[in-house]
């Protein structure tokens, strides 16, 4: 398919009315007299479905898990059962709501597996959240059709900045999930993380690699297991005091040679100095929310970042926050034009409007979109300076 083909594929899209696309959101889930509703999936994202459920009067009847440990108990008052046992319990009015998103356990996956099973009916939670949305959206990226579809002039402009045809394939992809939750017109995962070979099979031994939302110190890990010992520096930036730790005792195993050029920041990134409500998990859940538990520093990364004429490999994934991230390392883009591998599936229109407020700086980016996850998660614009094109 070539790029007239996928640009008329994304206007059919696009020209869908909204009122078509609110009629079929609507219609997404219908649930009848006697459907015993079975959240698959015990963990975060089940709890918090279960918990907007029993919001709006909706209580489901079990959870459903195959974690062995799960087996058997209740979580926050739901008795937690096997796939087979919830069928063998409630028969085919079974509905099974996949709560699971995450790169273990894509939802065609989860599908089939449950429809083996027996006479089921198997959903995703994203059509319960267009089912209920006052209770759901925005979650992550998605939103009701009708409400993106509004926004299709800004999506077309972003169409005509990719640097490919994969990277306008995969954008039109996502379009097209988003808004018909076909979970079969979605890419599948590179499974190269951020450090994307295509893009940048070798980086300067003389780098300075900025991980914003360094977790645990999984993509730090990935840094080092490709470049050794041959860096310059990394600053590594992660709000949660949880992970912060586990990265500290990693970076701490590495030796001396490695772990003095190493500095860690249990802080987040935004575009001026303060502090910020954040949920603090002790895993890929945390994140920054209003009615989050703890706060924590927030740090402009032109502030913080120093380099005199490295290469800068600049790494967001800051659950939401990467537009106050761009915002505080405005200086540095403008002065170092780093490499730039940013998450844009964390707020409804970052997949559009953050490349495009990257191609607006005029600093001579090719753009490229790469998916890296399941089930329209961990999608990654790569931004590739000038003076790395030629690589």
């Amino acid at each position: 398919m070539d790029t007239s083909q996928i640009a008329a594929e994304l206007d059919l899209l696009l020209a869908e009315p909204p009122e078509r696309a609110s009629l079929r959101a609507a219609a997404q889930v219908t649930f009848g007299e006697g459907d015993a509703l079975v959240l698959y999936g015990a963990g975060t994202l089940g709890k918090l479905t279960l918990d907007k459920l029993r919001g709006i009067g909706v209580e489901p009847v079990a959870f459903a898990d195959d974690t062995p440990a799960k087996r058997g108990k209740r979580i926050n008052g739901l008795s937690v059962m096997t796939p087979r046992e919830a069928v063998a319990t409630f028969g085919e009015r079974v509905v099974f709501a996949v709560t699971i998103m995450n790169p273990l356990l894509r939802y065609l996956d989860a599908q089939e597996k449950l429809k083996s099973l027996g006479k089921v009916r198997v959903i995703s939670f994203l059509s319960l959240a267009w089912q209920y949305p006052d209770a759901f959206l925005p979650y992550y990226q998605f939103e009701l059709p009708q409400r993106m579809l509004e926004k299709a002039e800004e999506i077309r402009r972003t169409f005509n900045l990719w640097a490919d045809e994969e990277s306008r394939r995969q954008f039109v992809a996502h379009i097209e999930f988003r808004l018909r939750l076909e979970h079969e017109a979605l890419p599948r995962s590179a499974g190269e993380g951020y450090f994307c070979r295509e893009f940048f099979p070798n980086l300067p031994d003389d780098t300075v690699f900025v991980d914003c939302g360094a977790y645990d110190g999984d993509t730090v890990r990935a840094f080092i297991e490709q470049q050794g010992n041959r860096f310059s520096r990394i600053y590594a930036f992660e709000p949660d005091e949880i992970n912060c730790r586990k990265l500290r005792d990693y970076v701490t195993g590495l030796g001396e040679d490695v772990a003095q050029k190493v500095s860690i920041f249990n802080a987040g990134v935004g575009a001026e100095r303060g502090t910020i409500h954040f949920n603090s998990t002790g895993n890929m859940s945390a994140s920054f929310t209003e009615t989050g538990g703890v706060e924590v520093d927030v740090l402009p990364l032109q502030e913080i970042v120093k380099v005199n004429g490295e290469l800068v490999f600049l790494k967001f994934d800051v659950e939401g926050a990467e537009w106050e991230a761009l915002k505080g390392a405005h200086a540095l883009l403008v002065q170092s034009r780093p490499l730039l591998a940013i998450s844009v599936y964390h707020q409804p229109d970052d997949l559009w409007q953050l490349p495009s407020y990257i191609a607006s700086l005029d600093l001579g980016y090719r753009l490229f979109l790469r998916t890296q996850g399941e089930d329209g998660m961990d999608v990654i614009c790569y931004a590739i300076p000038p003076q790395f094109q030629s690589q």
